[in-house]
């Protein structure tokens, strides 16, 4: 909870007490996701999951090219999935360089622009890691496309190949074979899902 404050707190209703007109409120992944279906690299698609690695792991799921977010704005929450000794959130985000290997995701990255071989590893350590949480995601909701977002995309090209050779042992090929993984190029998705949080109400 990035406001710990904030135990409950009736957002919406005081918005629209406030304003006079219909208020959407939703958490940063699922607007990340809606972003991307209404203004980025998932147009085209219908089944979509938006992924955001930094200091977390958050997931936006789209499903008939509609939110899908189960009863209590709780669904496709990955990070929280048991794995290892923790959890997908611990080995997949910025947590993995900072508990893991004491270092920052942020010091990793610029290591590894110099050629330092051990930062070289880590990230093909967190690609496995990442390979992994993408085959959980394959086998519960197999997604035309998975959007990747967050600060740590801009390390994606040192932890793509360990990632893509991680999943390589995913049960069903052809589910490989048509699988499509992106990184979004759209600045501040999440606020562009944020405003899309209206056209999604008036999908059916």
């Amino acid at each position: 909870m990035n406001i710990p404050s904030w135990k409950v707190v009736p957002l919406k209703e005081i918005l629209e007490t406030r304003y006079k007109v219909p208020v959407y409120i939703n958490n940063d992944a699922n607007c990340f996701a809606l972003g991307e279906k209404y203004f980025g690299k998932a147009k085209s698609y219908r089944s979509i999951v938006g992924l955001t690695i930094g200091t977390g792991m958050g997931s936006g799921l789209i499903f008939n090219g509609k939110l899908y977010e189960g009863i209590n704005c709780g669904a496709g929450e990955f990070g929280n999935i048991p794995y290892l000794n923790s959890n997908y959130e611990h080995y997949c985000s910025g947590q993995f360089f900072t508990e893991e290997k004491s270092v920052s995701a942020e010091g990793a990255f610029n290591l590894a622009e110099k050629g330092d071989k051990y930062s070289l590893q880590m990230f093909a350590e967190y690609g496995f890691h990442m390979g992994q949480a993408i085959k959980s995601i394959l086998y519960a909701y197999d997604p035309e496309i998975i959007i990747l977002g967050g600060s740590l995309t801009k390390s994606y090209k040192y932890f793509k190949s360990a990632m893509f050779e991680a999943i390589q042992d995913f049960a069903y090929r052809n589910v490989l074979t048509n699988l499509k993984i992106e990184v979004s190029e759209l600045e501040h998705s999440a606020i562009y899902g944020a405003a899309a949080l209206y056209l999604n109400s008036k999908q059916f």
